[in-house]
């Protein structure tokens, strides 16, 4: 019996097909690996040109903690809030790595350049990562003699996705 050239491709690609999507998804980290906690971190960053807020300059400062024993794979995004009840743009992700009791901060000026924007914003941190973090976000302004007035920390703990 002789096997036709058509239908022996047809079988290899019919084979070879779902297995190169397997190895497609095993080669995305997010797709390899579950990130089941997230962390919503509110921002605020930069000086307002309009009264949405008191007048000044807003800092936002996100210190993000490895407190386990092995390195952890992590994720953050940017999700702009905007005035006047209107949603307004929300980043791509942007993969992160901390070894065991590493820690790093994501301030306004990576706010800012994830967002791409230059100017005033408020919005969110969100972080998603496969096992538990320590994030505190520590809130600073500075009114018109351009010294800090105010200071404010928040632990922020993390939701189960």
């Amino acid at each position: 019996m002789r096997v036709q050239p058509q239908a022996l491709f047809r079988s290899a690609v019919g084979f070879l097909a779902p297995l190169a999507l397997l190895f497609a998804l095993e080669a995305s980290p997010a797709a390899a690996q579950e990130l089941p906690y997230q962390y919503a971190v509110k921002c605020i960053c930069g000086r307002p040109a309009s009264r949405v807020v008191a007048p000044g300059v807003y800092f936002t400062a996100i210190n993000v903690h490895n407190p386990g024993r092995e390195g952890v794979h992590f994720r953050k995004k940017i999700a702009v809030a905007l005035p006047s009840e209107k949603a307004g743009p929300v980043s791509r992700f942007f993969e992160a790595r901390l070894g065991p009791d590493e820690a790093l901060e994501i301030d306004c000026p990576d706010i800012l350049k994830h967002a791409e924007t230059e100017r005033f914003l408020k919005g969110f941190v969100v972080i998603e990562s496969q096992s538990e973090l320590d994030v505190v976000a520590v809130y600073t302004a500075a009114g018109s003699t351009g010294q800090i007035q105010t200071m404010a920390l928040e632990r922020v703990p993390p939701r189960k996705q």
